[in-house]
Order: C-alpha cells, then structure tokens, then sequence
C-alpha cells in the first residue's frame, strides 16, 4: 500500500509561528466532529482516500479530514487551560503505528506547543513517539506531573483511519458530556496556529509501564514458567516494544512476526497457516495477537496437538476462575454489560456496567474515595447482583461498599484482599490489588495498592493468562463451552439508533415472544435515567443490544447454547430491525 499526504498550505505570521485558515465545515464535516451519538473513547476519522493510478493503488491523506483533528487538538488545549489554569502546562503525545501518525504527532505538537505547552514524547526514533495505547492512559497516573495524554491511534480500524484518545488528571477516557464540549470547540475555529521549532522532552514511557505491571504482578502470582518458553508475538501492526520487552524481561525467548494485517483486529482475523507453520518451525506451544494499539488480544494455543484461538470473553473468564479457585484469590468482578457471564459463578461479588471504561473506572474510584465528577456519574450505567442475581442500580459509592462489607461479615472475613477486575468483551481488561480491612471502631477501609488505572490495560491479563498456559492450565476445560458468547450487529445510522432504542422501549418490563422463545426485557438506564442497553432474558440464554459508540450500527450480543445460539440472535435482529428501526 502506497500513502501520500496532500499539501498544506502554511501562512507564516511571524518568526517559528505558522498559521492553517481552515476552511468552512460542511455538515457532514460537522457531524463527524459532534455526531449526535457522542463516541465512547475518543474520535476516529477515515482520513486517507483510496484513488487507483495507473500502477498502484495510492491511499491519499486528505487535508479537510486532517484539519478535523487540527480543530480537535486545539479544543482539547484550550479546554485543559480552562479546567487547569496556565500552570504545569504539560502534555505527552504518542501514537500506534499506523502511516499517519508522523503528520499527526508533529501537527499536534505544533499546536500545543503554540497554546503554550511543554511537549513529551516517548523515547524513538526522530519524528517518532510510539506508545501503546494502554501505556499511553496509564502514563497519567505514573507521572504525577503530566495531567495530560494524547493517544493518536484508530485502534482496530482500517490503516486509512486514525483517531485520538486524551486522558486529563485520571486514566479514564473522556467522553460523553465532556467531548461534546470539546467538539462544539472544535467546530468554531476559522484558523490554526503552530509553533514550528518545539523541542520535545523524551521520556521512557514503556520502561516506566513494565515496572509497574512487574510490580503488580508480583502480588498476584509468581511469574516463572514464561522463562525459557518461546512466546509468538504478533502485533498485526508495528513491533510492539512495550509487551516484547516485558516478556524478555520475563526469560520468555519472544519470536515477533512483523507482518501488517489490515484491518489490524486479531479478534476479525487469524492467519491460522501461518501461525502454525512458524509455530512447528520454532518449537513454540503460543502465540499472542495484538491489534494496533495493544487493547484487544486473542490467543492461538496448541494443546494436546491441536491448535485453539481463543478471544478475550474465554480468555478473561477462565482466568478468573483459576485464580479463584486454585490460587484463592478473591475476585471483584467488574464487568461490561455484554462480557462473558462464564466466571461470574467464582466471584466474591459481580458488578456490570455500562459499555467502556468511563463506567468500569468509577466502579474502582467509588472504591478507594477517589472524588468523580458528578456528571459522569450521572451517565454512568452501574449495577450489581445480590444474592439472587437481580440487579440493582448503583449511584453512589456507599452502596458497593455496604453490599463488599455485607459479605465479608456473612463469611466471617474481617480483612480480604481482592483482586478487582475490570473488563470488557472487545479485549480491555485491567486490575488492581484492592485491601478491605475492618478496623472495628473506625470502621472498614478500603485501599488500592498501586496507582489507579482505570482504562484498558490487559498487558497485565496477557501476561497472567500465559504463565497459566504455560502452567498446563488449558483454556477450554475452564469455562463451560457448551455456551457462547458472540456479537453481531446492524446498519443503523445517528437518528436510527437514537428512534430503535426510543422505541423499543414500550417492551420494558414486559414478556415477548420472538421466534418461539420468551424473553423478559429489562432497559438498563443511566443515573440520570437514559436507556442505554436492553436485556432480553430467557430460560436459557440472554441477549444485550445497545447502539455503538464507535460506528454506524446496533450491537447484539448472545450468551446461549451452541447448538441454537447463531439461528436465536439472527432472530431478534431481525426482529428489532423489522419493528423498531
């Protein structure tokens, strides 16, 4: 694939100070930039077009698409000095691999070193800052003196994408409420200026993550049988340094496949051939895959002499109940809606949230008395199970505590260290060591161990479930699969969620009947009271659907039996598109 950048044209103001009059926004322009669904973990454009020349296609990168995120960029800097004031104006900026991302990385520190920022980039090569994603967020939490991240990476999508993830003071992405104020920044500026001649600070971002999941690691179980044991990596894009240096760091003898797959998502495609050819070749029984910016894994395992690819929802939950069962480790299990109910069963207690980190974080800063801000409370969707699974709403973090301690008395337990886990269906997963002690007349505290990440961070999962593999532990025999969890979904643009979701709602509370199978349906609110997910529940399956924050589309989500599960969810698709869209 052959990229070329279209020509910008640069005014020069003064001495090192450009400036970009932008031109006017089309609607479309600015429906991207403020979309009536606000998207759940930054903004991703298609920013490259495709053009056929007369030998080779040529993917150009289109300056109106680009300018989008030159808007963005500035918003973010200008909203950041409105909440921080002009003090401690520092901001690090890294991106995946993909080819847009020097264009990126330099326009956007032109533009923040112009709004009076001090820049930090990763340690690289020059022109470069390459950081995954989870070590990117998690960076605001390590360094107590930069409140601000840029992550540039459209994560699984097509390389002709690209897209921005910011993170200010915690590791939780911004959204909703807040990134609709950003964009109705972004939409009023006439003209962009640089500062050409910033001199990034380089500081080691990876090296400063690994220690940290070391550390953490090190609290949960001890990390040997990776040593000596030949690891596939399988980034689909780039090299992957961050998770290739920590299992070195391991004794693990890692083999990196450097072949691009596009779209680069290992939970879309898996080259099985492939795999297996350079498996048999180097006498290795694993093999990691990665997409581009690190926050979805799957795994491709031979065991018994055949070959299993397993994804995140088997992934996660086999995990869990090994470690509660066989290391008696006590498990908070902090899930998203559509995850896989597999481990539930194992667990000292179960939490569900909404889709996306902006719900599972607040879970952890309810926890340890981290102050969240009201608003994202309030359009948060947090439930939990009591002792006969009926969910009840959660909207303030007296009530997670009082059922922890409730339980912890019920079993006689006056100090308990938990593993809190956070996870979701797609391959975000992140945890952290949380103490729950009763100091009697002072009551119970609770406290986290290590820094709070509160956003993807399976480098951590990925690194647990292979020592487990390499243990002997064997995936499949951990979690019941005569059940399967799959997702689906349909077209359905902007408005068409916003009526399918208004109007399915006269089915709340009810019983119905698609396809000859009942189901009760349940709308799962906000706490300001917004239907954000539908559950339908049947005597032997349960199906989630809720509108997408990343795309065009409705998900579908099915836990059910494997011999029917693919003919059911087809059939209340089919229905919800029929009736409600």
């Amino acid at each position: 694939m052959k990229f070329e950048t279209e020509k910008i044209n640069l005014i020069e103001k003064e001495k090192n100070i450009k400036r970009i009059e932008l031109p006017a926004l089309t609607e479309e322009e600015k429906n991207i930039v403020d979309p009536l669904v606000a998207p759940t973990s930054g903004l991703r454009i298609q920013i490259y077009e495709k053009q056929e020349g007369p030998q080779d296609t040529v993917y150009i990168l289109k300056k109106r698409k680009f300018f989008l995120f030159l808007r963005v960029f500035k918003a973010i800097a200008e909203k950041f000095k409105e909440l921080h004031g002009r003090n401690n104006l520092k901001v690090l900026i890294v991106t995946d691999d993909r080819p847009s991302r020097k264009e990126m990385l330099n326009y956007a520190s032109q533009i923040f070193a112009h709004e009076g920022f001090e820049i930090y980039h990763q340690q690289d090569e020059p022109g470069e800052s390459r950081v995954s994603s989870p070590y990117g967020a998690a960076s605001v939490a390590l360094y107590e003196d930069i409140n601000l991240i840029l992550v540039l990476t459209a994560s699984h999508n097509r390389l002709s994408w690209n897209g921005v993830k910011f993170y200010i003071d915690y590791p939780i992405p911004m959204s909703g409420d807040f990134f609709k104020e950003i964009s109705q920044l972004a939409l009023q500026y006439k003209q962009i200026e640089l500062k050409t001649d910033y001199w990034p600070h380089q500081i080691d971002a990876i090296k400063k993550n690994n220690d940290y999941v070391r550390d953490l690691l090190s609290e949960v179980i001890e990390i040997k049988s990776i040593r000596g044991k030949k690891i596939i990596i399988w980034p689909y894009l780039g090299k992957s340094e961050g998770i290739v240096n920590l299992f070195k760091q391991y004794g693990a003898e890692v083999v990196l496949i450097e072949e691009t797959v596009n779209p680069p998502n290992p939970l879309k495609k898996v080259n099985e051939p492939k795999l297996q050819e350079i498996m048999e070749r180097e006498g290795s029984t694993i093999a990691l895959l990665l997409d581009a910016d690190r926050d979805r894994i799957a795994l491709y395992v031979k065991q018994s002499g055949k070959y299993y690819t397993y994804i995140p929802n088997g992934i996660y939950s086999a995990m869990h109940n090994v470690l509660a069962r066989d290391f008696n480790k006590q498990i908070l299990n902090v899930r998203t809606i559509p995850s896989d109910l597999r481990g539930d069963e194992t667990s000292f207690m179960n939490i569900l949230t909404g889709v996306g980190y902006k719900h599972l974080g607040i879970i952890l800063y309810f926890l340890v008395g981290v102050e969240v801000e009201q608003s994202k409370i309030d359009t948060a969707i947090l439930y939990m199970e009591d002792q006969e699974n009926n969910l009840i709403q959660i909207k303030e973090a007296d009530i997670v505590k009082d059922q922890i301690i409730k339980l912890m008395a019920e079993k006689g337990l006056d100090n308990v260290q938990f593993i809190i886990v956070m996870w979701e269906e797609s391959g975000g997963h992140t945890f952290n060591i949380l103490n729950v002690q009763n100091q009697k007349d002072d009551g119970y505290r609770f406290e986290c161990l290590f820094p709070l990440i509160a956003d993807k961070y399976p480098v951590l999962a990925l690194v647990l479930i292979t020592e487990l593999v390499c243990r002997g532990y064997v995936i499949s025999e951990e979690i019941d699969f005569s059940i399967v969890g799959i997702n689906r979904t349909i077209d359905a643009e902007d408005e068409e969620k916003i009526e399918i979701m208004r109007n399915f709602e006269e089915n709340d509370g009810k019983q119905i009947e698609i396809g000859g199978k009942s189901y009760d349906v349940r709308a799962l609110a906000d706490n300001n009271g917004m239907i954000d997910i539908y559950q339908l529940k049947s005597e032997d399956s349960t199906i989630y659907f809720r509108p997408s924050g990343t795309g065009p589309n409705i998900r579908f989500y099915i836990f059910a039996d494997r011999e029917t599960y693919l003919e059911e969810i087809k059939a209340v698709e089919q229905y919800v598109e029929q009736n409600y869209k």
